[in-house]
Formats: C-alpha cells, sequence, structure tokens
C-alpha cells in the first residue's frame, strides 16, 4: 500500500473514532438527562394527592414520557380543542363560512367562564370570534352556540375516526344534571397528545385550518402551563377546570425543540392543588427540554 494512501486510512479511522466517541458522550450526557427528568416526573405524579396522567412527546425525537397515559380524565374546558377542531371541519367542507354572523340566542347563555352570559340579548358575531372567545376565555354560552352549530355527535364521530377512542364530548357547558348522570366530558392523555401533534403536523383537516386554530390557541393567557414555561416562549394550550378535577394541555414552541405536553388530574381533595401539580411538571418538562436543546456533547448549555 503506498504511504499515502496508508496515512489518509490513518487519518479518516482517527477521525471516525473522534466522531464515535463525541456521539457516544452525547447519548451518555441525555441519558442522563432523561433519567432523572423521568424520574422527576414519577416523584411529582407518586406524591400527589390525586391522580395524575402525563403525556409528553418531543416533536424532534418522538421521544415520550408517560404516565397513566390511557386513563380516562374529565376534561372540563379542555375538550373545548375538539369542538374547535370540528368547527373547522366542517367550514372546509362549506357546511358554513367561519365568516358568518350568528346571534346569540338565550338559550345558549350559562355561567361559568367568560363574558357573554353578561352581555345584553343583542349579541352577534362571527363563528371564528365565538371560538376565540371559547378558547382565550373559555366562554361557555360560545362554546354551547357552537356545539348546537357543529353537533354533538359530529364531534364524537370526527375523533373516532381520527383514532381518538377515549375522548367524547356528551354534554354541553354547565350541564350539572348530564353530568350527575355520568355523562362527562372525557379523555386520556395520550388521545389528546395524539390530536395535537396532528394538528402541529397539519393534519386536522388541512394546514391552514390548523396554523389559524393554533394561531387561537397561542393567545396568550395564564394557567399552569403557561406558569411552568418563560414569558417569551410560545404556548398554544387549552386548560380545564371543575369541581375535583384540573387539565392543561399544549404545545410548547421551544426554539429548535418543540414538545407536547398534557397534564391531567382527578380525585383532587383540594382544587388549589391541581394547578400546583400542572405547573411542577410544566416546570421539570421545559427544564428538560430545554436542556437538551442549548447543551453540547459534554453537558456545557450554549448561549443562544
Amino acid at each position: 500500500m503506498h504511504k499515502s494512501e496508508m496515512a489518509l486510512k490513518t487519518v479518516l479511522f482517527y477521525s471516525l473514532v473522534a466522531v464515535t466517541a463525541a456521539f457516544s458522550q452525547s447519548l451518555s450526557q441525555t441519558k442522563l438527562l432523561k433519567d432523572k427528568f423521568t424520574s422527576q416526573l414519577h416523584t411529582i405524579a407518586d406524591t400527589s394527592n390525586c391522580v395524575v396522567g402525563v403525556a409528553i412527546k418531543d416533536l424532534v425525537t418522538g421521544e415520550q414520557f408517560l404516565i397513566n397515559e390511557n386513563e380516562i380524565f374529565p376534561q372540563a374546558s379542555a375538550i373545548k380543542i375538539h369542538i374547535l377542531a370540528e368547527l373547522y371541519r366542517q367550514a372546509a367542507e362549506k357546511k358554513f363560512s367561519l365568516a358568518d354572523v350568528v346571534p346569540l340566542l338565550p338559550k345558549f347563555k350559562v355561567g361559568g367562564s367568560g363574558i357573554l352570559n353578561s352581555l345584553d340579548n343583542n349579541v352577534s358575531m362571527t363563528l371564528r370570534d365565538y371560538a376565540v372567545l371559547m378558547i382565550v376565555l373559555s366562554d361557555n354560552s360560545a362554546t354551547n352556540l357552537l356545539i348546537d352549530k357543529v353537533g354533538m355527535d359530529n364531534v364524537n364521530a370526527s375523533l373516532k375516526k381520527i383514532g381518538a377512542a377515549h375522548t367524547k364530548l356528551q354534554r354541553v357547558m354547565m350541564d350539572y344534571k348530564a353530568a350527575a348522570e355520568g355523562k362527562e366530558n372525557i379523555s386520556t392523555p395520550a388521545d389528546v397528545m395524539m390530536v395535537l401533534e396532528k394538528m402541529d403536523a397539519g393534519e386536522i383537516v388541512n394546514k391552514a385550518a390548523c396554523d389559524d386554530m393554533l394561531s387561537i390557541m397561542r393567545i396568550d393567557k395564564d394557567g399552569p402551563l403557561r406558569s411552568g414555561i418563560p414569558p417569551s416562549v410560545s404556548l398554544a394550550n387549552k386548560e380545564g377546570d371543575i369541581e375535583g378535577v384540573r387539565c392543561d394541555v399544549g404545545i410548547v414552541a421551544l426554539p429548535d425543540h418543540p414538545y407536547i405536553i398534557c397534564v391531567m388530574t382527578k380525585l383532587l381533595l383540594v382544587d388549589s392543588e391541581g394547578p400546583e401539580i400542572i405547573t411542577a411538571v410544566s416546570r421539570a418538562a421545559y427544564n428538560y427540554f430545554e436542556r437538551v436543546a442549548d447543551s453540547n456533547e459534554y453537558g456545557r448549555r450554549i448561549p443562544r
């Protein structure tokens, strides 16, 4: 073998060894941090005096972190994401336009969250405006109008079609009689994670519809997921709370490392503990993904 060829092969060999060593070091660093994060999640869930469900997915690597992901939880207002999706699906089918102006009839007015119940009976606005109020202010009157518009059975049929078999819209907002009869709005952390992933990928209705739905969900609002994430980082989410239940689900647009996070609690002894649990999981998740995104293979933090 010619000396120059031998020298070239030697250089290539040692270069490969160096790259392999760096890659192994990177994997080792990531695994150590992943193990700590996983342990932290289980500690939060195991020490909570309630039932906690978690589904988190790294949208870069596909890696998932799951606790009670297939457990069924009441959704409270988090179910409104699926009403939003059905509204956009039917608009895409030309059943109506999101720009259609619709009056708020007295029969749709209910208490709880929102503002429409406090206004007079001459309110009219576009269907998209009702959707914004439903998601941003969690307006129950707007929600009931939209449920009537799209049909409860249609929401459930669409959910079943995309694989969210455990997610069901079974009552309108503030219907305590229906809730007492077991007609609760339900889902699982895994179901909602799947729906949000499809929305992020533009696979629910179409890309334009998903982009617009997410733009509504990204409008700033307080909540336990947001409390664990810096204000500068975009969050598309929907929170829900009813007696003994707190949920918050969304997509965190961490630069270069977005992730889905769904945290659900039920059987709370004290309702105020729900947001504390969700914020603890949210903060732990952000701290994990932010370090994965910003560290080199040796664990040094690289300033953005």
